[in-house]
């Protein structure tokens, strides 16, 4: 039984640090300025994961990331967007015609870069 309750605690005690960190990152796109991107789809293209959303009517989406090392892509009827998403990110706006991407954490912009597009 203590053998038992030994290899329990062990158990536990592994799992628990084997946990991956995740945070929810917020996206705003927009095809336009005040014109917000419907049915976008943001992918993280890494082989396996199946990691992905798809902007709302008001070009909002959500994402839970795992690993922000990868890079992430953003794709609808045009050109595709690839970025991507530092650590301390937690929403994102894209502006498609501007060619901009701008990285927020608590409400301050943390970074501003130009994007390349990608195709059509």
């Amino acid at each position: 039984m203590k053998n038992f309750l030994t290899l329990i605690f062990i158990f536990i005690f592994i799992n628990s640090f084997s946990q991956t960190k995740s945070k929810t990152v917020y996206f705003e796109v927009y095809y336009e300025k005040d014109y917000p991107l419907a049915g976008g789809n943001i992918v993280e293209k890494k082989e396996g994961n199946l990691n992905e959303t798809t902007t709302d009517f008001n070009g909002n989406a959500q994402l839970i990331v795992t690993n922000f090392n990868s890079e992430f892509e953003l794709s609808y009827t045009g050109p595709h967007v690839i970025f991507k998403i530092p650590e301390n990110t937690d929403k994102i706006k894209i502006n498609i015609d501007r060619r901009r991407i701008e990285y927020y954490f608590e409400g301050k912009i943390i970074k501003r870069k130009k994007i390349k597009l990608i195709g059509f």
